[in-house]
């Protein structure tokens, strides 16, 4: 089965555990401080934007549509169920990190 992929949720093809093996890449650099991308936040702040993205030009479709400039239903349907299933996903990343946040603060130290 070949594996699926969120638009632009990882940069390249995982190469597995290989580079987590002494002597890996990934390993090396991790010990010598130079691996460097965005950070979480950030990250989380693009694909939060990317679905605002997403909205926005379903929203658009369907205005297109209702005014008569676009006869086209199917891209219109197409564009809202993208739009809602991505809402949706944001939606429960936000309710797990909330819900990790609230497990972090029953900890006791």
């Amino acid at each position: 089965m070949k594996a699926m992929f969120i638009d632009g949720a990882y940069p390249r093809q995982p190469q597995g555990l290989r580079e987590l093996r002494p002597g890996g890449q990934l390993l090396k650099n991790a010990q010598a401080g130079q691996i460097q991308g965005p950070s979480f936040s950030d990250y989380l702040s693009e694909q939060a934007n990317k679905v605002n993205d997403t909205i926005i030009t379903a929203d658009q479709k369907v205005a297109d549509v209702s005014t008569g400039k676009s006869q086209n239903l199917h891209e219109m349907m197409i564009a809202l169920n993208k739009a809602d299933l991505s809402l949706r996903m944001l939606t429960q990343i936000r309710n797990k990190a909330v819900e990790a946040y609230k497990e972090l603060m029953r900890m006791s130290l």
